[in-house]
């Protein structure tokens, strides 16, 4: 799809009069910035402004412990945590420590951020190496090949400043807290210092100054629980925020085709710049476009179901997290916030999505997108939101079953030692079974220990399709909460334009592939989106019965192949069978792929106790030809035990394996394989693969 075709494309999906006014938007807001740019205030202006006569008046504004109400001790919160969560303590003091010696962890990996001369190396991609510009203006940063600016972003975000606050909280003794409180300032100071506002990759997008403002705000009430920040931190505090809601409001990102998860930032950034510094002159106003903004986006960006509209599961994750502490700040500074039923339904959303690993599935992008600094989170993981919700909500249908206790960290720091207490009394309700969400193209079949969660629906953003991917009809397998099937995830956005395309690809998910084609044609040079052109959709969902059943159909190969792909899905409790189905004419190329997150499985004869439980398998599912016994692959699972895969397909195509890789979260790669199943094929035509799931105890299958 070329330019022409994709404005094309937007005009059909955006009214006319909102391109217009976004672009009116960007227009005049690029005159006023050139006219006056959004700076700091002087530290004469800033304290002139609040009415304080120095830091120290200025640092007693700031000693106010928010979003929590009522306010309690360090000594409170600590006894629960030790109580509620052994062992948290000592991880979140480890964390401060290892912050206060320049030791970050991005992207999965720890770091060492420290600048030969003290401080933050700021400007640095630690992951590869390079540096941008930090004096060039942000809106004209010098080309930076092979580097990655969300690398860079990940310092200077400071979810670190977070982690420091909290260690100096929690510190047994007086001198240590006070020493984590130091190097908390000495950052805050620091970034200050070697990023002015406007210069080097940190000002480079609204977004990243909202989270930024975000995080430092939570550390300023975190460590207002144990003293009033020094003044030195106060007075680089305080002009930092005034800085960052003035850029924001200046670089608000709503001059897009459809605005995203960026303007939700955007929003909550300018929230907490107005509800950490009440008495700023300019606060009242940011206080009430960022509310409104707030609400507006929660109802646009958020169906009824409760299902982000970004089409991607993790990006629902993200999503969720910035919205609810959206919800936790205007919360604290006023009446009730507007739609808290439909936060409310993203948590359900999201109890019903999770695995019973408590993970999420790696549908769409994943950016690893993180906007509650309190705790390190894996890439996928999601149990914490639902202990979140629940003592939000005082909803204990949330809750799962058996779930580890430090799930309960966010809603501690947030919420406060009664929400522990309640989370620990509360009881949790049963595991959710087979779900559709019909919005957002997201269905899970559950059935004992198998959980499909697969994709089928519209694209992401009104069908823009920016964090979507060509993977309609795939889906992710787990047995036993074990990864069996996985998607690749995303490793990469702008660093690497093909290998993101490659990622997104059609051929790189669990699906079927015609002729080499695309199910929607990915545009050239435009890494954030994928015009929706598979137009798939749910034929069939029936939970129930002696399985679980679903059936969906997409069109992205009929305009330049003449195929259909419908795929039908039954879950029982002894596995999963996939019937694939071409309807068209002629012969193709036709490729079905299953992407493993096991690298080493192997391929083998069935035993006959497995052969036969295939055989029950494929009799549930009414198959014609029986599946072949003397080719299946094993995939490991660790104590979960192992999954058998199995086809039933036309003579002349045989399973093969080859090594791969998949990204469990961004930036990160590790060892995968894929189970192939290619050949010349005459349509119409039905493939069929069999998932037996075979315990550890034992050597007979479920």
């Amino acid at each position: 799809m070329g330019a022409i075709g994709y404005y094309g494309y937007l005009a059909a999906r955006v009214p006319p009069h909102r391109l217009l006014a976004t672009a009116a938007r960007r227009a005049v807001r690029g005159a006023r910035n050139r006219l006056a740019p959004p700076l700091a205030p002087s530290p004469r202006g800033l304290l002139e402004a609040l009415g304080c006569d120095g830091p120290a008046g200025l640092a007693a504004l700031l000693a106010r412990p928010r979003p929590a109400r009522p306010a309690w001790s360090p000594e409170a919160l600590r006894r629960a945590l030790e109580r509620r969560i052994p062992g948290e303590v000592e991880r979140a003091l480890g964390r401060a420590e290892a912050a206060a010696a320049g030791r970050f962890v991005v992207y999965g990996r720890e770091v060492d951020v420290r600048r030969a001369d003290g401080g933050t190396d700021w400007q640095r991609d630690p992951v590869h190496g390079g540096r941008f510009d930090g004096r060039a203006p942000s809106a004209a940063l010098p080309p930076a090949p092979g580097l990655d600016p969300k690398m860079a972003w990940a310092l200077g975000r400071g979810e670190h400043w977070v982690a420091l606050a909290c260690g100096a909280v929690l510190h047994p003794r007086a001198a240590g807290g006070d020493a984590l409180a130091e190097a908390l300032a000495a950052s805050v100071t620091d970034f200050a210092a070697q990023n002015p506002v406007g210069r080097g990759v940190h000002w480079t997008c609204a977004m990243e100054a909202g989270l930024r403002a975000w995080h430092l705000a939570t550390a300023l009430w975190v460590l207002a629980l144990r003293r009033a920040p020094a003044p030195a931190l106060a007075a680089e505090a305080a002009r930092l925020l005034v800085a960052s809601g003035r850029f924001v409001l200046a670089n608000l990102e709503d001059g897009g085709a459809v605005p995203n998860n960026h303007l939700v930032c955007d929003w909550l950034g300018l929230l907490a710049c107005a509800e950490a510094l009440p008495e700023w002159p300019e606060a009242p106003r940011w206080r009430a476009l960022a509310s409104e903004g707030l609400a507006r986006t929660l109802a646009e960006q958020v169906h009824a179901e409760g299902t982000s509209f970004e089409g991607s599961v993790p990006y629902h994750r993200f999503s969720l997290e910035l919205f609810a502490a959206g919800f936790l700040l205007a919360r604290a500074g006023g009446p009730p916030p507007a739609l808290a039923w439909r936060l409310h339904a993203m948590f359900r959303a999201t109890r019903a999505l999770a695995a019973a690993s408590g993970d999420l599935p790696q549908l769409g992008d994943n950016d690893s997108g993180h906007a509650l600094a309190l705790r390190a989170r894996g890439p996928t993981e999601a149990g914490y939101l639902c202990a979140l919700g629940a003592a939000l909500f005082r909803d204990p249908a949330l809750l799962r079953p058996g779930a580890p206790a430090d799930d309960a960290v966010e809603a501690a720091w947030l919420l406060g030692p009664e929400a522990l207490d309640w989370l620990g009394r509360a009881r949790p309700g049963p595991p959710p079974g087979s779900v559709s969400f019909p919005a957002a193209g997201v269905h899970v079949l559950r059935r004992g220990a198998l959980e499909a969660f697969v994709s089928c629906g519209p694209h992401g953003q009104r069908g823009v399709g920016g964090h979507d991917h060509n993977d309609k009809l795939s889906f992710e397998l787990r047995a036993a909460g074990a990864l069996a099937v996985c998607d690749p995830g995303m490793p990469v956005y702008g660093r690497a334009p093909e290998v993101r395309d490659a990622f997104r690809s059609t051929r790189a998910h669990a699906t079927v592939t015609v002729d080499g084609l695309e199910q929607s044609p990915i545009p050239p040079g435009r890494l954030f989106a994928l015009p929706d052109a598979a137009g798939a959709r749910l034929l069939a969902f029936a939970p129930g019965g002696e399985a679980e059943r679903l059936a969906g159909e997409h069109r992205g190969f009929v305009a330049r192949a003449g195929v259909v792909h419908r795929r039908e899905l039954a879950l029982a409790g002894a596995g999963l069978v996939v019937v694939d189905r071409l309807a068209g004419r002629g012969t193709h190329a036709v490729e079905l792929r299953w992407p493993l997150a096991h690298p080493a499985p192997r391929l083998r004869e069935a035993s006959a106790a497995e052969a036969a439980a295939l055989a029950r398998l494929a009799r549930l599912a009414r198959l014609r030809r029986p599946a072949d016994p003397s080719r299946v692959v094993e995939v490991p699972l660790g104590p979960a035990g192992h999954l058998l895969v199995a086809f039933s397909a036309p003579a002349g195509l045989a399973p093969e394996l080859a090594p791969s890789l998949r990204s469990p979260g961004y930036g990160e790669l590790v060892p995968a394989s894929v189970a192939t199943l290619a050949g010349p094929l005459a349509c119409p035509a039905a493939l069929a693969t069999l998932f037996l799931h075979v315990a550890a105890e034992g050597s007979h299958p479920r």
